[in-house]
Order: structure tokens, then C-alpha cells, then sequence
């Protein structure tokens, strides 16, 4: 009688083994919110990127932007990798007043995640010129070697 509960344990994920869902099975009893563990990641490094643009500190885009990654330009449109991203983001001279998210929405599948959402920029350049800009945008994450690289990103200016 001391027996009859593993067994049925046993049986159970044994049955369940082939076809992939002992595993899952097992995850939720643990309690595994590994999905929404890298929701908060993402979140979190999608605060910090804006944080970046902020303070100029291009070291996190060196980290944190894959090798291969591309991003859109909302201006013209333009494709530009990494390395023509970074300089143009050295080359900038804006003066943030506002710089935050609106609306962010994280999406994790395996080992890619999409955040989407808006930018509200409230700047001026540096003849001083204000502008309040609205981008919406797509970022595309990977996780590779372990953590969570920017893979692709794109920003489309939202009209009022």
C-alpha cells in the first residue's frame, strides 16, 4: 500500500514521456514562470535602452545589440547595422525633456521576443528647436550564448 502513490507517479509520467507533456507537467507543479521571467527581462532592458539614449551611454548598445543587428529608420527608412546605428546615435546631439514608453507590450516564444509599444519624445535639438515626437515601434529580441540580444528594431512616427 506504501508503494500505490509513486507508482501511479511513476505510471503517469511514464505514459505522459512520449509525447513531451510529463516535462510540462512537471513544470507547472514546480511552478515554472520561465515565460514570464523573460517578460520582465525584456521589459527591463527595453527601460534600460531608453535610459541609454538618455545618458549616451553606448556601451549598452555595444552589449546589448547583436552582431547582425538592423534597424529601421523612421525618417527615411533607411536599413542600418549595428555599427552605423551606434554612430549615429554618437552623432546626435538631442536633448531629451521626455523620453518614455507608452502602451509596452512584451511577447516571448523560445528564444525570441517581440516588444511593441510607443516612444514619447519631448526633445530639442541643438539650435533648440522642441519637437514632441510619438514612434511606434517593434523590437525583436533573441537570446543567444544565455541573454537577451536586440536582433531587429523599427519605428514608424505615429501622426496625431
Amino acid at each position: 500500500m506504501k508503494y500505490r502513490v509513486p507508482i501511479c507517479l511513476l505510471l503517469i509520467c511514464i505514459t505522459l514521456a512520449p509525447s513531451g507533456k510529463a516535462s510540462v507537467y512537471i513544470n507547472q507543479v514546480k511552478g515554472s514562470t520561465r515565460p514570464e521571467d523573460d517578460k520582465a527581462t525584456i521589459t527591463r532592458l527595453e527601460h534600460e535602452w531608453l535610459d541609454a539614449i538618455k545618458t549616451r551611454n553606448y556601451s549598452w548598445f555595444e552589449r546589448n545589440f547583436s552582431a547582425d543587428c538592423t534597424e529601421v529608420n523612421s525618417g527615411n527608412g533607411a536599413l542600418k547595422a549595428k555599427d552605423q546605428d551606434i554612430a549615429d546615435f554618437k552623432a546626435d546631439t538631442t536633448v531629451f525633456d521626455i523620453l518614455e514608453f507608452e502602451d509596452l507590450k512584451v511577447r516571448v516564444e523560445g528564444n525570441a521576443a517581440v516588444a511593441n509599444g510607443i516612444t514619447h519624445i519631448l526633445a530639442h535639438d541643438e539650435q533648440g528647436q522642441k519637437f514632441d515626437v510619438r514612434l511606434r515601434f517593434t523590437d525583436t529580441w533573441i537570446r543567444r550564448d544565455g541573454r537577451w540580444q536586440v536582433w531587429a528594431a523599427q519605428h514608424t512616427r505615429v501622426r496625431p
